[in-house]
């Protein structure tokens, strides 16, 4: 079972690199432009549904 243990340090290394500082900038910076990019799809679609002739 040694091969169970080495499981843990890779899941731990991976919280460790994520918990740097400029990963987490990245991460924050990714997230935003995401909800950025669902917020302006979201009124394409409500003004789409209002007004069908829109873009």
């Amino acid at each position: 079972m040694a091969a169970c243990d080495d499981q843990p340090n890779l899941v731990e290394r991976a919280v460790f690199k994520l918990a740097e500082p400029k990963n987490q900038a990245r991460l924050l910076q990714v997230a935003w432009r995401i909800s950025l990019l669902m917020m302006v799809l979201g009124f394409i679609i409500i003004i789409r549904t209002i007004n069908p002739d829109f873009l």
